[in-house]
């Protein structure tokens, strides 16, 4: 789909004027980035599973690392719904907060 921008909006417009492409280009940023993280703690949670080693530290090694994934996760969470939010202003579905500007 070919992709432009409305100089008055920061949403992608779709190639027929007055459609914006779905989902938005940060929204397809934020989704892939947690669906990398979902795959990887899908990985680590398998290991952990089948691992009948009784090698602590490498298992607290995947601990932390699905602690600091869900903190990444959350992160791309956060910026997935605030793009929905822009999103949804710009269609005219919510209104944006008094200290917004778009």
């Amino acid at each position: 789909m070919t992709e432009k921008i409305d100089k008055d909006c920061m949403l992608p417009q779709a190639a027929c004027p007055g459609q914006i492409e779905l989902p938005t280009p940060r929204e397809r940023e934020c989704l892939s980035a947690m669906r990398t993280i979902k795959d990887r703690v899908r990985e680590i949670k398998r290991s952990l599973r089948t691992s009948h080693t009784s090698d602590t530290e490498k298992k607290l090694e995947m601990e932390q690392e699905l602690k600091t994934l869900k903190d990444e996760w959350l992160r791309w969470e956060k910026g997935w719904q605030e793009a929905v939010r822009e999103r949804m202003i710009y269609l005219g579905h919510e209104e944006p907060d008094a200290d917004e500007h778009m």
